[in-house]
């Protein structure tokens, strides 16, 4: 089983304490944002690069996950792509943002819950079910 993790950009230590939880459970996280360059400072070559490889990432995973631990650009942006591709989306926290309560979207509280809930899933029936 394959996950996407999503988070805002300044919450990467947490981001990726979250990555580590999942991995240990067995999930593979594709998610390679979490490491990209920690300046900041990049080309826009590079961060057009870095985004089309975000999106095939999120594009080839079982379930899209995304940590509501502050309001940031990024994650909404590839919540959406996630959902508009009918990925199983779950949502941990918080959920400030309106598109985070369509139908199908999964509600949990904690990272743990996150993952268990990712052990349910079965992504050809995601979009199918009422």
């Amino acid at each position: 089983m394959t996950v996407y993790l999503a988070g805002p950009w300044s919450c990467k230590p947490e981001v990726r304490a979250a990555r580590a939880q999942f991995e240990a459970a067995g999930i593979t996280v594709l998610s390679d944002w979490i490491d990209h360059h920690p300046d900041g400072t990049v080309e826009p070559a590079e961060l057009r690069r870095q985004a089309y490889k975000d999106l095939a990432q999120i594009h080839i995973t079982d379930a899209f996950v995304v940590l509501n631990l502050e309001v940031s650009e990024g994650k909404a942006s590839e919540f959406m792509f996630a959902y508009c591709h009918q990925i199983p989306c779950i949502s941990v926290g918080p959920t400030p943002n309106l598109f985070h309560h369509m139908a199908k979207v999964i509600h949990v509280a904690t990272v743990e819950e996150a993952i268990n809930a990712v052990h349910q899933i079965r992504p050809s029936q995601y979009m199918a079910a009422g």
